[in-house]
């Protein structure tokens, strides 16, 4: 069986979804029932899924996601502020202010305030949820095997310059690869000869003669 592409969530990224998980009950139940405390738990929760999720973020180093998750929150900032300003104008009651603002020209800037908020959440979530990549291991390299002495008998006799250590003698050589001493050829001791008439050879001694 082929082994995973991913590697398992993190601690942080599993705190990340149950804590988006807690935020998402308290703000149906705050809706539901419009209590302040509910409210100020939904609140937590969701900054604790904002941190638990920018830290996994950057413990896998998506440093793209952070950027674009940092882009879309200053959008949402931006937007907000826009939006205060102009039901502040547009609700203006001093005799002396002369303004055309109303409340409808607010709409663009609540609505774009929404959806910068939903795309931070969105991509906070995904990119703390999606698991990393598995990264193989590097294959130590094989290293040739090393040829023994017996082996090569040419090796034996070179030094590590690649020179041969002395010069070639005559003779065999014995099954190590190291030339062996030349023999000495010994003669042989040539055996005495005979004469014809039976007698030892002219280099031996004669024989004492016989009293009668």
């Amino acid at each position: 069986m082929a082994p995973s592409r991913f590697l398992p969530l993190r601690r942080s990224a599993r705190a990340a979804l149950w804590c988006a998980a807690a935020a998402t009950i308290l703000l149906g139940i705050t809706a539901w029932f419009l209590e302040e405390w509910l409210g100020a738990l939904a609140i937590a929760a969701l900054a604790a899924f904002m941190l638990c999720a920018l830290y996994a973020i950057l413990g896998m180093n998506r440093y793209v996601v952070a950027a674009l998750a940092a882009a879309t929150t200053a959008t949402t900032i931006g937007c907000a502020l826009a939006f205060l300003r102009m039901l502040g104008l547009a609700w203006d009651d001093a005799p002396d202010a002369v303004t055309t603002v109303s409340s409808r020209d607010a709409d663009p800037y609540f609505y774009a305030a929404v959806v910068a908020f939903l795309a931070t959440l969105g991509l906070l979530l995904v990119g703390a949820a999606w698991p990393a990549r598995r990264r193989l291991a590097a294959r130590p390299m094989r290293r040739p095997p090393s040829r023994t002495a017996s082996g090569s008998p040419a090796s034996a006799s070179r030094t590590p310059t690649g020179r041969t250590s002395g010069a070639r003698t005559q003779g065999s050589r014995v099954p190590d690869g190291r030339p062996s001493a030349p023999r000495a050829s010994t003669p042989k001791p040539a055996a005495p000869r005979t004469n014809a008439s039976g007698g030892r050879a002219s280099g031996s001694r004669p024989s004492a003669p016989r009293s009668r």
